[in-house]
């Protein structure tokens, strides 16, 4: 039977079928657990977002569930349909764009083009607050990095690296940001 074409994976979805693929069979529990696990507030999914979407690529066919019979509950176990793994295939390969590597949303980078709207004295405040929170952020992501023995899964271990180098880079440029307005 010839793959469907289907719409492209959220990031959300993305993520949440390649958990599903990484620890199958789980339970949508566990994803929703994995996601709240990581430090970043980005995939901090909610219970009302994360147990939809599962329900959506199961509907969608990309996600399969059985019971499991080993809890008196029935809870359900995930596992990711051959379809589901070419989607979750996709989904990677689609890194791989311009648009996406483009598209860098970065709050904090978005505010300070307006921080001439804070006087001098709120604008060091401003940055002294978000350097501390940003070291105290790199420390979290530290941490959750010694957590991932890169012999245990180098791909965990990988991507958690790159949390710790995006944010040693904001951190950095937080400060370069700092050093030039006290300058001025």
């Amino acid at each position: 039977m010839p793959v469907r074409s289907r719409r492209p994976l959220s990031e959300l979805e993305g993520v949440s079928l390649g958990i599903i693929y990484k620890e199958q069979p789980c339970t949508a529990y566990h994803v929703r657990s994995e996601l709240k696990e990581a430090p970043s507030s980005h995939w901090r999914a909610s219970a009302g977002s994360v147990y939809p979407l599962l329900a959506r690529l199961e509907a969608e066919g990309l996600v399969s569930t059985t019971t499991d019979k080993n809890d008196g509950r029935g809870r359900k176990l995930l596992k990711v349909t051959t379809e589901g793994r070419q989607s979750l295939k996709a989904w990677v390969v689609a890194g791989a764009d311009q648009d996406l590597i483009s598209s860098v949303t970065d709050p904090i980078r978005s505010r300070t083009f307006f921080l001439d709207v804070l006087s001098a004295a709120e604008r060091g405040e401003y940055l002294d607050q978000t350097i501390a929170l940003t070291e105290s952020f790199l420390s979290e992501t530290k941490e959750h990095l010694g957590q991932r023995k890169k012999s245990d899964d180098l791909y965990e271990y990988l991507g958690s690296l790159g949390g710790v180098k995006v944010t040693e880079a904001r951190l950095s440029w937080l400060r370069v940001v700092r050093k030039e307005l006290l300058k001025s």
